[in-house]
């Protein structure tokens, strides 16, 4: 009986340690990916007509660390175009992140 608890407990803190280990690479790299999307989007160039701008896109990077834009929820068009144009088939560093798998990003747009 001692064996079994020693083993179990033995176990637990074994599934403690694997599940508590923080995968901060993956925060990291979406970090950097946000960066290069606001630097690929870079100075307003996009006519406002209220204060701030709201879009959320996902997106995914290609086997070429390329971004493709799946879709963009926004309630001005000139906006969805902009950011498509902006973004779409453009190269970025970061190499940490899953290859073919949906990232959502929200983007706000104000005057400069």
């Amino acid at each position: 009986m001692k064996k079994l608890i020693v083993l179990f407990l033995g176990f637990t803190l074994s599934t403690t340690a694997v599940f508590a280990n923080n995968d901060d690479s993956v925060v990291t790299a979406k970090r950097e990916l946000r960066l290069e999307i606001v630097k690929l989007l870079g100075n307003n160039e996009f006519p406002l007509t209220a204060a701030v701008a709201k879009a959320e896109i996902s997106i995914l990077l290609n086997s070429k660390n390329e971004i493709v834009i799946v879709s963009v929820k926004s309630e001005n068009q000139l906006l969805e175009g902009y950011i498509k144009r902006k973004l779409n088939y453009k190269k970025v560093k970061v190499n940490t992140l899953k290859k073919m798998k949906v990232y959502r990003m929200p983007i706000k747009i104000i005057p400069a």
